[in-house]
């Protein structure tokens, strides 16, 4: 497979923005084709997008598929060559399944490719908010922070991890295939958050899932339920699935890291942030922390660090990071701190 082709295939696995699809990559190779390697390399690219096995089980948008699909074809037209036939079959049944619903698009599927962790599906919706709640998509600062903890693995391995507001479990995930901790165990408080995780963690550790099955696993969505813990197997880690308030919970488990991302962006949740860190932290005084936070609100951010002092927590390292997802998105500071009693 031409390199060309696999990136536009995971491009379209994460649902890269597609202005910054770069279609004259493709196009340099396709323009000097004679019409059989034209035919062949466009069945390719169908295969390895819209086809793709992943995107047959965890879909992208229907919106995002059509649009993607009407940048390949103006682009193979562009090149002088005569379009695949099942490109153009393809496009006309996408235009008439029916987007009426006005939730045909809340939910999607993107699936990321680490180089350490490997792939990771995430079900996610495409607005910032949803039910009430930011936590139905992945945000910036876990995406750098998963990358850390793949680079710094050794960090991890054998270790019990507690990660604070866990979302949709990407950060987890690639913490879990990549460092081979103990234990993992993902909290966060929303509802909609913690059945949405939890079947995350279904799509990416199913191989080895020798918990609830998928169906069962809806069912037990019962506050008790989430309060007690929902426990999944993988390979050689234990991984619990819990709600955690942290303005009214306290933390018992048997924990050596902790891991949160993307929790530091109101003044009245840091201050329910810092009383649970100092709550782990003081009971434990071997446990480290390790805290991702986007900088959007100079304000927010200082309040967050003077919160730490004021509560006798000492940040021992902070690590800088810029996250770009693509040429037209800003770039976001991202930094990563490493706290102890």
């Amino acid at each position: 497979m031409l390199q060309e082709v696999q990136d536009l295939s995971w491009k379209y696995l994460r649902m890269y923005p597609l202005r910054d699809i770069m279609w004259k990559d493709i196009q340099i190779n396709l323009v000097p084709l004679e019409y059989d390697d034209s035919i062949r390399l466009q069945k390719q690219i169908l295969s390895n997008t819209i086809h793709h096995p992943i995107v047959q089980k965890y879909p992208v948008t229907l919106t995002y598929t059509r649009l993607f699909l009407k940048g390949l074809i103006s682009m193979i037209e562009e090149s002088n060559q005569e379009v695949f036939e099942d490109l153009y079959t393809t496009y006309t049944k996408l235009l008439s399944q029916n987007a009426s619903s006005p939730h045909c698009d809340d939910f999607c599927y993107r699936t990321y490719n680490f180089s350490k962790a490997g792939v990771i599906t995430v079900k996610e919706t495409c607005k910032l908010i949803c039910d009430g709640t930011t936590g139905m998509c992945t945000w910036e600062a876990s995406h750098v922070l998963a990358d850390w903890c793949c680079r710094e693995s050794h960090r991890f391995q054998n270790k019990r991890i507690l990660e604070l507001g866990a979302g949709l479990g990407l950060l987890g995930l690639a913490v879990i295939q990549s460092c081979k901790p103990l234990s993992y165990i993902f909290t966060d408080l929303h509802h909609s958050v913690l059945k949405t995780l939890k079947e995350n963690i279904y799509i990416n550790l199913k191989e080895k899932h020798s918990g609830l099955t998928l169906q069962e696993s809806e069912e037990a969505t019962s506050s008790d339920d989430w309060a007690k813990g929902i426990q999944v197997s993988y390979s050689d880690t234990d991984v619990l699935i819990k709600r955690l308030d942290w303005e009214r919970d306290t933390c018992d488990d048997d924990i050596e890291v902790i891991l949160a991302a993307d929790v530091v962006y109101d003044t009245d949740v840091i201050v329910h942030l810092v009383k649970i860190l100092k709550d782990i932290l003081s009971k434990r005084p071997r446990v480290v922390a390790y805290i991702a936070s986007a900088l959007r609100n100079p304000a927010t951010y200082t309040f967050f660090k003077d919160a730490l002092v004021d509560c006798g927590l000492h940040t021992c390292t902070e690590t800088y990071h810029q996250y770009q997802e693509s040429p037209s998105q800003p770039p976001v500071s991202i930094t990563i701190h490493h706290i102890l009693p």
